[in-house]
């Protein structure tokens, strides 16, 4: 069940474009989720934007974590739990649609089932990218 949207969402840290997450790498019509670095606990668009900005390495959430809230969409503010975000394509509060090549680099984030771990995509519902003129890739 989708968690009502903050009135004021947690602040998303590194070169942010604009007020929907998308950031320097990663801005196509469906980069609008921020994901919560497990290592520190603060939101950035991408591991790009972590990597350039917090100072430290990053590392994923593990498997049991996954009932913690820490995907925002960027359109209405609502966190999804990891569980919620890896199983739908679009916010189950406002519809938006999220990018499906995210799921490429879920495991940067979200620690995946040691039989995916061997150069397989993780079990996740989205595999396909889109991509658009202004950005070099759509994958968050």
């Amino acid at each position: 069940m989708p968690q009502h949207p903050l009135s004021t969402p947690p602040p998303v840290l590194g070169p942010v474009v604009d007020g929907q997450t998308r950031c320097v790498h990663y801005r196509t019509e469906l980069d609008i989720v921020a994901i919560r670095f497990a290592c520190c606990g603060d939101y950035y668009p991408c591991h790009l934007c972590h990597a350039e900005v917090a100072g430290h390495d990053s590392s994923p959430w593990p498997i049991e974590a996954r009932s913690a809230r820490a995907v925002l969409c960027g359109v209405c503010g609502d966190e999804l739990s990891i569980a919620e975000y890896l199983e739908v394509t679009a916010c189950p509060s406002c519809a938006s649609s999220f990018n499906p090549g995210c799921a490429l680099h879920a495991h940067l984030y979200f620690e995946v089932e040691p039989s995916s771990r061997e150069g397989a995509v993780p079990v996740v519902t989205t595999v396909s990218a889109a991509r658009s003129p202004t950005a070099p890739s759509s994958s968050t």
